[in-house]
């Protein structure tokens, strides 16, 4: 009888429903294929131009439940003008968002988590952006439920799972967008913020960021979210004049909507923040001063944020090595624009004299103190 009762919950497990928001089928609109049909609850969509502005808006009819409305669109970011997202339903209109565009690239996309109780009921997504011309490239919209994760409390993850299968961090996805990152404290490991951007970077303009350590670094790991990298680019970096061969950029999935193929012969893009790690080997971090170095590995710019470099120490002599907290260094952090490097020659030569200092983004760490400009 126990093999029995065990073959019939071994058997359960595939037959499980799913949550009621993967269970309705998702909406989505390309500009390049607008006739494809919508599932039933979603469309009409429609373009309007204007002189100053152009709307885009689709129709909805939300089904019964709890499900939130996860909006992701792919856009055209210019260099000025804005886009916002409106709802409009019965006698009332939300902004969800006053602004999509991050000072990113030419092509990015956000994702927003809309609250059944904004939607109340029928009505219309609304994108207003400037210009002539609507800058939306493609929407996604997928009804989501709350991610569980398997844990000894019963708190809710703040993680939202899409019908294909994507986690979406929900304290995220407000229309004020991101988090600002903070140091954090990770004992005898350094986790500083170097800038909360955005910066541009190009082939014309690298960025030099300075770190002065107190302290004696062994090794380290840089982070940052790069915006207009093309599949299979990375960007150059170098600690201290010397080149980091181990620099990879995340390769989001093929099925993300970032991804857009232009005409015949032309390299694909993909609109989006993507996280560019990089590890930084034994005897390249000193004690004193550390000049990490930026710049685009292309013609094209790229825009970088959130800017993060970690430390591990090594033996340290018995002066920094009590308390613990003497021993990690205090971050300066500063921005030059640089020239292009001279044909094999891995120097940089600085533009300006004066460094611009940054303002430190953490006032509560005893860790890393940032000096203010």
């Amino acid at each position: 009888m126990g093999w029995l009762f065990f073959l019939m919950w071994a058997g359960s497990l595939g037959t499980a429903e799913a949550p009621p928001g993967h269970a309705i089928p998702p909406a989505v609109w390309d500009v390049k294929r607008s006739t494809d049909p919508l599932p039933g609850w979603a469309g009409p969509v429609s373009t309007q131009r204007g002189l100053q502005m152009s709307i885009w808006k689709v129709q909805l009819r939300p089904p019964a439940g709890d499900s939130k409305l996860a909006m992701t669109v792919v856009f055209r970011e210019p260099e000025d003008g804005f886009a916002r997202v409106i709802w409009q339903g019965a006698g009332r209109s939300v902004t969800l968002c006053s602004n999509l565009f991050e000072k990113a690239a030419s092509l990015h996309q956000r994702t927003l988590l809309i609250e059944r109780g904004s939607l109340g009921g029928p009505g219309q997504l609304i994108v207003e952006s400037t210009g002539g011309d609507s800058v939306v490239e493609r929407v996604e919209l997928a009804w989501v439920e709350p991610l569980v994760l398997a844990a000894g409390w019963a708190a809710p993850s703040g993680l939202y799972l899409t019908p294909a299968g994507k986690v979406l961090p929900g304290d995220e996805m407000h229309g004020g967008g991101r988090h600002r990152p903070m140091d954090e404290d990770k004992g005898r490991v350094m986790d500083a913020v170097l800038d909360e951007g955005p910066i541009k970077i190009d082939a014309q303009n690298p960025v030099r960021f300075v770190a002065p350590i107190a302290g004696s670094p062994a090794y380290g790991r840089l982070e940052a979210q790069v915006a207009g990298l093309a599949p299979g680019e990375e960007p150059w970096v170098a600690v201290n004049g010397s080149n980091l061969t181990g620099v990879a950029a995340e390769l989001p999935g093929l099925d993300d909507p970032g991804f857009r193929q232009g005409a015949i012969g032309q390299s694909l893009k993909y609109g989006g923040w993507r996280k560019v790690v990089a590890y930084v080997p034994v005897g390249l971090l000193r004690r004193g001063e550390n000049q990490v170095d930026w710049q685009s590995s292309s013609a094209g710019a790229i825009t970088v944020r959130a800017v993060r470099l970690q430390v591990v120490f090594g033996e340290a002599s018995q002066e920094l090595a009590a308390p613990p907290a003497v021993a990690k260094p205090s971050v300066v952090i500063s921005q030059v624009s640089l020239p292009v490097l001279e044909k094999g020659v891995e120097k940089f030569v600085e533009k300006k004299a004066h460094l611009q200092l940054r303002t430190g983004l953490s006032s509560g760490s005893r860790v890393v103190g940032l000096r203010p400009e």
